[in-house]
Order: structure tokens, then C-alpha cells, then sequence
């Protein structure tokens, strides 16, 4: 197991609107320590400047994943956030300041045919027929083994200077809980936590694709109907625990990439998912959202779940466009670091072919992403 290094106040995210009228709204700000001069992201030499106040980002849902009703197959929670850790340095290499984690995991895409795994996504199917992924109890208290994996990968993205964008609910299980008030303490206690941990390169999003239409927010949906509630929550707890420091704070959409107006003066970054879009349409939504004095970040793009050719030129498009139009975009390895089992590292070959064997051009496929973010954002091509 890596172990986490000594947790020292150390690398800080924020926003332009945060910071005040003097910086630019629509940019992330960065620091390595308390009390240093903020500056945007990507400043440093290494870095293009057209990718200065960007974010650009990875979706890696199930780096901290246990489910607790999988038997079928042997699977380690400490080993796979270790897996996480290790590709830290790679994803750096290639201009990802940011990844995106999970408390209560995403779609494991459990396969029958190939794993023995035909198990649908989420609580409310029980044991045997879904999935058990929660850092939370049903009464909203945390998981030990939960928090000690979270905070390895915590302290290794600070060390990095990365920057972790932690969901706090996933629709697939928010049926755990056993009420509404069991909610709003999850969202305490975990706010609370990172607070007492000091850890300041987050950015909490409070409910993945909390505006989700139909019944995929089982409780109720509760979260959905009291997200502003929940926001107000997690604001309040920087205040009332006298935190000399504030995290930002947001909802992402689903792909619809909708954000309602009014939630434009509760959240501190716009964050949209663009799953199942074409470019043209992403094109008009980051246009529609170009100025709403906060950055707007997408976190999740699921352009196709086949490594095909095709399918990477919709990925690359719609990287270019959130990169030129907003403030950055998010990757969704799907079929490789999504997709039980994990796999977090791409292959050496970054040249996708529609005849090479699946599995290969699976990892190929990663890599080719990769690249392709280093060439937007590095001076120099990685090793």
C-alpha cells in the first residue's frame, strides 16, 4: 500500500470570483502554499499560455470503488486506489491538472458475458442483482476505510500540484439513506472531514448530474428537489467551522448541459457533463455559457463507448472546444478506467486503427487522448 505523505497545507484551488473584482472570473487560480501569490493554472513555464486558467481534467468515478455486495470476483479497494496514485505522474506529464472522484463510485458497466457480473447499476436492485458503493452509512456518517483511501489520494494529488474534483452523490445510491436528514449530514461530515484534514486542492461537486430527468433519484428525489439546500449546507460549513480557507463549490449537469440561471449565484464553477452530444452542440452550450462570471469547466464527456477511430474524433473535437470556449474539459475513459475491472494507465502505443484487437486499441485509444491534451497544454511533447 503507498502510504500518504505528512499532510501540510500545501497546494490551493480557486476561482476568479472567488478571489474578487481584480481577477478574471472566468479562470481557475492556483497556489502551492498558504499565503503565496495566487496565479492561474497552467502559468508556470512548462505550460502553453493559452491554457492559463484552464482546468483540463479526467474522469476516474471508481478511484476510491468498493462495492459491498460484489463476491463474484476478488477486487482490493486499498490496490485499486494505489493503481490511481500510480498514474498520477502520467496524467501530469500530459497537462491533467485535475481528476474526478467519486464517494459513491459511477457505473461499473459489470459485464455478464465477460466477468460473470450481470449486475445493474445501483442500490435499489439489492444484493446479488446491483451495487452497494458508498463512503457514506445509511444515517450520513462516514466510512473509515473510505476516508483513509481518500486521504492517500488527497495528500498524492497535493503533492503534484493536482487538483481533485470530489462527488459527493450519485443517483445510483442515494436510496441508502435511510432519510433526508441522513443526507444533509453525509454532506456535513464529509465537508467537516476535509476541513479538519485541511485539504484545499478540491473542488466539491455536491451531486453528479443532479437534474437527471425520470426516477434515477431514488430517494424521493430528494437531492434533486433540495440541491440549493445542499450547496447552502456545504457553503455553511467553511463558516461555521471557522475555516481560514473556502472550497469551491458546484453541481454538474447531465449531458443536456443545462444550468439553470438562478443557481449562477449559488455555485462558484459552471460544471456540465456532455454525454451522448454532438460537437456542434457542445460548441453552442459552451458558447450560451461563455460569460456567467464563473469558469465553466466540463467534468465528464462521453463521446461513444467503442475505442473507434470515429468515436476519437468526436473525443478531440469536443476537447478542442471546451478548451478554446471554456474553461476546460473532462475525459471519460469509459471502456478503461470506468468499466470494471479498472485500469488506469493507457497503453504505449497512441495511434488508434479500427482493425487492431480491441484490447489494444482500448489503451490506445487512452494514450491518443492523452497526447492530445499535452499538445493544447505542453511546450513540450511528454516522454
Amino acid at each position: 500500500m503507498l502510504l500518504a505523505a505528512p499532510l501540510l497545507p500545501a497546494t490551493e484551488i480557486t476561482t476568479g470570483f472567488l478571489l474578487g473584482p481584480r481577477y478574471d472570473h472566468s479562470s481557475f487560480y492556483i497556489r502551492a502554499h498558504s499565503g503565496e501569490t495566487w496565479h492561474k493554472t497552467y502559468s508556470t513555464p512548462e505550460y502553453n499560455r493559452k491554457a492559463q486558467g484552464k482546468l483540463m481534467n479526467i474522469r476516474l468515478a471508481q478511484a476510491l470503488y468498493h462495492d459491498e455486495w460484489l463476491v463474484e470476483k476478488p477486487f482490493s479497494p486499498d490496490a485499486n486506489t494505489d493503481a490511481v496514485i500510480a498514474a498520477l505522474d502520467f496524467y501530469r506529464s500530459h497537462g491533467v491538472l485535475m481528476i474526478n472522484v467519486s464517494l459513491q463510485g459511477g457505473q461499473a458497466g459489470y459485464d455478464r458475458e465477460i466477468y460473470g457480473l450481470g449486475r445493474s447499476n445501483g442500490f435499489k436492485h439489492g444484493p446479488g442483482k446491483g451495487t452497494h458503493v458508498s463512503a457514506f452509512h445509511s444515517d450520513g456518517s462516514l466510512k473509515p476505510d473510505w476516508l483513509r483511501r481518500l486521504e492517500r489520494l488527497l495528500a498524492a494529488s497535493d503533492q503534484r500540484g493536482m487538483i481533485v474534483n470530489l462527488l459527493y452523490f450519485y443517483q445510483g445510491q442515494d436510496e441508502l439513506f435511510d432519510s433526508p436528514e441522513a443526507i444533509h449530514a453525509a454532506a456535513r461530515n464529509v465537508t467537516d472531514w476535509l476541513i479538519d484534514k485541511k485539504f484545499r486542492n478540491v473542488i466539491i461537486d455536491v451531486a453528479n448530474e443532479w437534474d437527471l430527468p425520470g426516477d434515477r433519484w431514488d430517494m424521493g428525489k430528494y437531492i434533486p428537489e433540495n440541491i440549493l439546500q445542499l450547496i447552502a449546507d456545504v457553503r455553511n460549513r467553511f463558516q461555521k467551522r471557522r475555516a481560514d480557507y473556502a472550497l469551491p463549490i458546484s453541481v454538474s449537469s447531465d449531458g443536456r448541459m443545462n444550468y439553470p440561471a438562478s443557481f449562477l449565484s449559488v455555485v462558484d464553477v459552471v460544471l456540465l457533463h456532455g454525454n451522448g452530444r454532438t460537437p456542434q452542440q457542445k460548441s453552442q452550450r459552451a458558447a450560451y455559457f461563455h460569460n456567467p462570471g464563473r469558469p465553466v469547466l466540463m467534468n465528464e464527456d462521453d463521446n461513444g463507448r467503442l475505442s473507434t477511430s470515429a468515436n476519437l474524433a468526436k473525443e478531440l473535437a469536443s476537447c478542442d472546444i471546451f478548451f478554446s470556449q471554456g474553461a476546460g474539459w473532462g475525459y471519460m475513459p469509459w471502456v478503461q478506467a470506468q468499466r470494471f475491472p479498472f485500469r488506469y494507465l493507457p497503453g504505449q502505443a497512441a495511434q488508434v486503427r479500427d482493425d487492431m484487437p480491441e484490447a489494444d486499441r482500448d489503451m490506445a485509444y487512452f494514450h491518443a487522448v492523452l497526447d492530445h491534451v499535452a499538445s493544447l497544454t505542453m511546450k513540450k511533447r511528454p516522454d
